[in-house]
């Protein structure tokens, strides 16, 4: 896959405060559609075809539906998923596994990273996906981890989008190509 066609999702928002919105929840409805908006404009004006999600449960896997609700309308989008290791999800719950396996049995590829968890894991997961990727979208409640992310992307010439999920905007704002 090209990487000038390639998007990937990184969540560094805090997984508690996502879990507190329900999908008939009026705030995740609005996220939910800024984030189908984010993802038709990378593929109307950006002419991305390959979405890359790291399948964290929240806001990641969000974004994975979508992308698999958009690829009826739009022919050629694909999905990746990433996995970082074996057992991702065995704390999980198993209403978020069965979430999560909904999401992978519809995806076009599957990349696992490692067999066994390892501290640096969710970085290299991080790091794959920027890397095969030429936009970036950051959803974040952790400056410092958006930070690093941003400033190592931007450094090796990615396009960094950052959501802010308290005002659903998106900095800079995703209509803006360079």
């Amino acid at each position: 896959m090209k990487k000038h066609k390639t998007c990937c999702f990184i969540d560094c928002y805090s997984q508690d405060c996502f879990m507190e919105l329900s999908h008939d929840n009026s705030d995740y409805i609005k996220l939910e559609s800024k984030l189908k908006e984010i993802c038709v404009s990378l593929i109307e004006d950006f002419s991305v075809t390959h979405f890359i999600s790291g399948m964290k449960f929240g806001l990641e896997q969000a974004s994975a539906e979508i992308v698999l609700g958009l690829k009826t309308k739009f022919s050629g989008v694909t999905l990746e998923g990433v996995v970082p290791y074996e057992n991702y999800t065995i704390n999980w719950s198993e209403s978020q596994r069965d979430k999560y396996y909904s999401i992978m049995k519809n995806i076009d590829k599957e990349v696992m990273l490692q067999h066994n968890f390892s501290h640096d894991c969710m970085i290299k997961r991080d790091l794959y996906m920027i890397n095969k990727s030429k936009y970036i979208i950051l959803y974040t409640n952790n400056t410092n981890e958006i930070n690093a992310i941003n400033k190592y992307a931007k450094s090796i010439g990615k396009v960094v989008f950052i959501l802010d999920i308290e005002t659903l905007n998106t900095i800079p704002n995703i209509k803006i190509c360079r």
